[in-house]
């Protein structure tokens, strides 16, 4: 499909392998040690869905992990708020002939933009690197589980580029998602954190690599991806730093959640007490 193609190919350039893009500028190299955050994740659906499932991909962005699930189960949703990116997934699934998918247009922080959504219709939702499930928790039925994947980004990068908000981040406190979804009556079947390294060939590679918008970001501040005339001498002290017989080395850092919808109880003696924060 040309369309296809041609579409794939602009993001492509515009998110990289933050969108399961495989690209020019992508690392030489990635080293998980045997266990890797993309396995997991796969391992996960392939394990909680099933054929009867209603699937809820959340941040579904290009598609690729939505095709495949979809031939596994029952019905799968993909919502986005990029609308090349959705495009992007509902032509593949054309494309494979997928016809048990839908695709939602919406910002995963707005309500209103959820309630496009069924009540209470989701044995399972996917946010791969993508939003909360906030907004979506009236539409999970009453044992669903929830799959979330967070991207921490690298380890000491923001810092020496100067992206790091003075704002402290959520991810500082390794409980933080824990905390916010006991209130939604999420409770934790695991948590997962990853640290793997990436390594690319020389410092004109990986300053191609960090231009993508999404590499160098700060979720409390806009995007700001590598510009030469700002960013040449932080680079160069970062891959001084940083230079491996194997290249240029980025550590990377992921976390992988899997909730279940239960009644969390703060204070069994009297479920209805909640903590005062």
């Amino acid at each position: 499909m040309e369309k296809l193609t041609e579409l794939d190919q602009a993001l492509a350039q515009d998110y990289g392998n933050y969108a399961s893009y495989v690209t020019d500028v992508d690392p030489v190299l990635v080293e998980t040690y045997g266990d890797g955050p993309t396995e997991e994740v796969d391992r996960l659906l392939d394990m909680y869905a099933q054929p009867n499932s209603h699937v809820l991909d959340l941040g579904c962005g290009s598609g690729f992990t939505l095709c495949r699930i979809a031939v596994k189960v029952s019905s799968i949703w993909g919502f986005d708020q990029d609308e090349r990116l959705l495009n992007a997934a509902r032509l593949r699934a054309e494309d494979r002939g997928i016809s048990n998918a839908k695709f939602v247009l919406g910002n995963a922080a707005l309500s209103s933009d959820a309630d496009q959504l069924p009540e209470k219709f989701f044995d399972l939702v996917l946010s791969r690197r993508g939003p909360n499930v906030n907004a979506f928790i009236g539409k999970l039925k009453d044992e669903a589980f929830v799959i979330q994947e967070l991207f921490q980004g690298f380890l000491g990068l923001l810092e020496i580029f100067g992206r790091k908000s003075f704002l402290a981040d959520l991810g500082d406190n390794p409980r933080w998602l824990i905390d916010e979804y006991s209130w939604l009556n999420l409770f934790p079947v695991s948590v997962k954190e990853y640290y793997f390294d990436t390594f690319f060939r020389n410092i004109d590679h990986l300053a191609a690599y960090l231009s993508q918008k999404t590499l160098l970001y700060n979720w409390p501040m806009p995007p700001m991806p590598y510009e030469e005339k700002r960013d040449r001498s932080a680079l160069e002290l970062y891959v001084r730093y940083n230079m491996t017989p194997k290249g240029i080395r980025l550590v990377n850092i992921r976390k992988i959640y899997v909730f279940r919808r239960t009644s969390v109880q703060y204070a069994p003696v009297d479920p209805s007490v909640k903590p005062d924060l």
